[in-house]
Formats: C-alpha cells, structure tokens, sequence
C-alpha cells in the first residue's frame, strides 16, 4: 500500500499526517471518526501484512496487549485489517520519544533518568504479568509527554519474526543494542530479557550511549556474550548505578532481577542515595514466565553483580507474589541437564558460559586459554577465508573449537557439528569461486579478536557479504575459532 496522504479516510480514521516511520511501518497522527479523539495510526508493512500466519498471530497478540490496563502502557483503541493492511489504532502522544532526547541531551540528569525507568519498569510487569513478553524495549518505543512516560509496541516485535529480519539500512529490528544474550542466541526469552533490554536503556539515559555500542552488529553480538559487563562510573555515570546495572545485564538470566519492577525500585533506590534491598519476586505468567526446562545460560561469580561499594553483598530473598506459593529453592550443584551443554570462554576472564542444547551430555569446565598474537588470529582468518573459498566443510571444522558458536541476528549454531554443517549447507547452494576479507582489524589477548568485512564471490551469480567477528583463541597450544558473529549486509 502506497503512504496515505493527509485527508485520506482509513479504518474509521481521518490522516493528519506521518507522525514516524520504522521496521514494523509507518505511524500516521490521525482523528477518529467516530469519537472525534486525537489517535495515532499504526499501518503494518506489507511484507508481514502479507503473511497469513503473521495476520493471525497479529490478530491474537492485539488483543491480549489491548488487554493490558496501566497508566504507563500506550491504549490500544483498535486493531483489524484493510485493503489487506493490518493496523492498530493507538493513543496519540504528542510529545517525544526517549532516543530522541537522548540524541539531543546525551546522558540525563539522575533523577529523570530513574523516573523515566521505574516507570517503563512498572510498564513491563504489567505486560508481564499479562503473559506478554515485549522484547524490543529500547529508548524509540519509550514516549515521554511531560513527566509521563509510554512505553509502546507491546509484542509486535515478536509477531514480525524480527530476530530474523534486518532493515533496510541493516540493522536489526530487534535492536541489537538493547537485546539479551538469549535472544541473540535465538534461545527462549522471557519477562528476564526484557529485564536486561531495560538495563541497556538505564545503561544508556546515565551515560548518553547504550553499554555496547560497537558500530556493527556483529561487534554488538559479540560484546553483548563476551565483554566484560561495563560499570557506569567508568563512563562518567553516577556510581551508585554500577551495582543495579550490573545485575541488570547479568548474562545469565537468573542473575538478574526477577522483574522489571524489581530493577525499577533499585534505580529509584540508587537514585535518592539510599540502600538498594533485594527482596523481589516475579510477577510473570504464561509465555512471560521463566521455564525450567528451557536451555540456560550459566555463568559463575565472576560476573556476578558486584556489591555497592563498603557494602556486603545481600542474597536475593525470593518473596512470592500475591495469591502464589514461594518458590522452591533451586539447586545450585552441578548436575546432569537434559540436554547437551556448550562451554565458551569469555574474553579475558576465564569465564564459561554453558548453554543447555538438545542432545545429551554432562557440564564440564572448559580448557584453559592461552594469550593469542595478532599474527596468530590473523592467519586464521586467512585460513577461515581460505576453507570457505575452496568449500572445503572438513578443513574449516579443524578451525574451530568444539563449542563454537555461529550467532546472526535471530539464529545461532552450537557445537562444531551444526556449524560446519550450516556452512556445509551454504557451500551446496552456491557457486563459490572466492572469499574476501576487508576493513579488517586485529586485537590480540587471553581471547583475540578479529572484524571486518567480507565478500563472498559466486560464479555466475552477484556477490553477497556483509560484517563478521570472529573470536580466537588458544587451548593447549592450539589456535582455534570460538566464536563466529556475522550479519549479511
């Protein structure tokens, strides 16, 4: 459907004109007729309007965030389907959004900082405990009229399949600096993750830039699962929010607060200068609920949240939320998981992540590293570029460590069995007569890294690439690919 033009009638609504643009389509401001009231217009792109199941699934997931009654959540007034188009029918706020002002201002004052989250805070466990898990919660979809804060887009994200889909200048829908470690790695999400978006957000008001902002998506992939947790202070932020921040972006989920509610009180908490408790519960149903049998990502004390400064550190204290049964202690031995589990070392820490997978297996510690020279993870980008060019899946499966992972946007490979396997998938469908690398840079250390660009040249068919990361390492003496984050340009 082509943009409509201001005067045009639509779903029951008079254009005013485009109030903005993005992944999921265009906005328009616009009065309804009916009610004569000020509404914003959402109309859905047509490459997911024309998805049947998408229609369906819109349909469904309209109603339940319509469903959800709070003063921080954008009303949804109607939904439906015309000319082939799905829209929603919203509340109009004529104010601005949060990316907005942080593009104007940089970092916020503390206390506006911590009133704008405690109320997106208060936002996402009402939708959480509606069962709705919002997954793309980043400073755009936080709209501030005065003091008042929406936050807006409830589901859509997850309806138009954005942790596979990337705009047209590339980036994301998801917004890949704001997402949790489980939804790069295309794992289940729950009301946790939207926790740590929430944390990128607060991450982002303190210091006027979201915690790893990389420049690339595969840059941001990788920093997201393997860099140290950044504090606040080291950018200029307060220091009182080092700690909330910390345990917000925890990489594994149970690390973090259990609800969005619960990081909200602490930033107000930090805020007034006052002791942040940690007596929480979860207040999330359904979908939104954490499953236990879900695969997890486990990581040990090193990257705990650190205690505020002269403060011991406080044990959670789980405190059930009204009308339900405390939860039941959970265990904290190794044990046998029902699935297979991948071990990857984090940069510079020793630190594993485990990652439950379907298969059967038992945790294990992963093998000690050794410091990588640029000269050693540059030839094996050479030799990676080599493997690829001549499809050649056995020599590239001896470059890689077998708990390699291969992250895209919305999909991920674990193990070196179904990496090699994706590539070997790859080699089949295409003509390959070359790989090249560009732009490429080179950062030694305890884990190496390398970035840039690459170029995959195909016989008789155009060119396609796009930005890579490849993470090197050493495991006795042997120089291999851990991991592999790339997203097509």
């Amino acid at each position: 459907m082509s943009e409509l033009a201001p005067g045009t009638e639509f779903a029951g609504c008079r254009i005013a004109g485009v109030a903005g643009r993005g992944g999921m389509g265009v906005v328009y401001s616009a009065t309804e007729l009916r009610l004569q009231r000020p509404v914003a217009l959402k109309l859905i792109a047509a490459v997911h309007g024309s998805d049947a199941e998408f229609r369906e699934r819109f349909e469904r997931e309209s109603l339940l965030a319509a469903s959800i009654d709070h003063p921080n959540v954008i009303p949804v007034y109607g939904a439906g389907e015309q000319d082939g188009c799905p829209y929603l029918v919203m509340r109009l706020v004529r104010g601005t959004d949060l990316q907005a002002l942080l593009s104007r201002s940089g970092r916020l004052e503390t206390a506006l900082a911590a009133k704008i989250v405690a109320q997106v805070a208060a936002a996402l466990d009402a939708a959480h405990a509606a069962g709705l898990v919002h997954r793309d919660v980043k400073p755009a979809n936080v709209l501030l009229d005065n003091d008042h804060v929406y936050l807006t887009d409830f589901g859509l994200t997850r309806l138009a399949g954005a942790d596979n889909n990337l705009t047209e200048t590339g980036r994301w829908m998801g917004t890949v600096d704001f997402a949790s470690p489980e939804q790069l790695l295309a794992a289940r999400t729950d009301a946790r993750s939207d926790v740590y978006a929430l944390g990128c957000v607060l991450f982002a008001t303190l210091t006027g830039e979201p915690p790893y902002a990389r420049g690339t998506v595969p840059a941001a992939i990788y920093a997201h699962l393997h860099e140290p947790i950044p504090r606040v202070s080291d950018r200029g932020g307060p220091a009182a929010f080092d700690r909330v921040v910390a345990r917000a972006l925890a990489r594994k989920p149970d690390d973090r607060y259990p609800s969005a509610g619960d990081l909200g009180r602490a930033v107000m908490a930090a805020a007034a200068g006052e002791r942040v408790t940690e007596q929480e519960r979860t207040v999330a149903t359904g979908s939104a609920a954490p499953d236990p049998r879900a695969p997890t990502i486990v990581l040990p004390a090193a990257l705990a949240a650190p205690a505020a400064q002269g403060e011991p550190p406080t044990p959670p204290v789980a405190v059930a939320a009204p009308g339900r049964a405390p939860a039941a202690p959970r265990a904290r031995s190794r044990r046998r998981a029902l699935g297979g589990l991948l071990a990857a070392s984090l940069a510079g820490l020793g630190v594993v992540v485990t990652l439950a997978i379907a298969g059967a297996g038992v945790t294990g510690p992963a093998p000690a590293v050794e410091s990588v020279t640029d000269g050693e993870v540059k030839l094996m980008v050479q030799r990676f570029a080599d493997a690829y060019a001549h499809k050649d899946a056995r020599a590239l499966g001896r470059l890689l460590t077998a708990d390699v992972m291969r992250v895209l946007p919305g999909a991920a490979q674990h193990g070196r069995r179904d990496v090699v396997a994706e590539y070997a998938k790859q080699f089949g469908a295409n003509a390959i007569v070359g790989y090249d690398v560009t732009e490429l840079d080179i950062r030694a250390g305890d884990s190496g890294r390398a970035s840039g660009t690459y170029t995959v040249r195909r016989r008789k068919a155009p060119p396609f690439g796009g930005a890579f990361v490849l993470g090197v390492v050493k495991e006795r003496g042997r120089v291999r690919i851990r991991l592999i984050a790339a997203t097509p340009a």
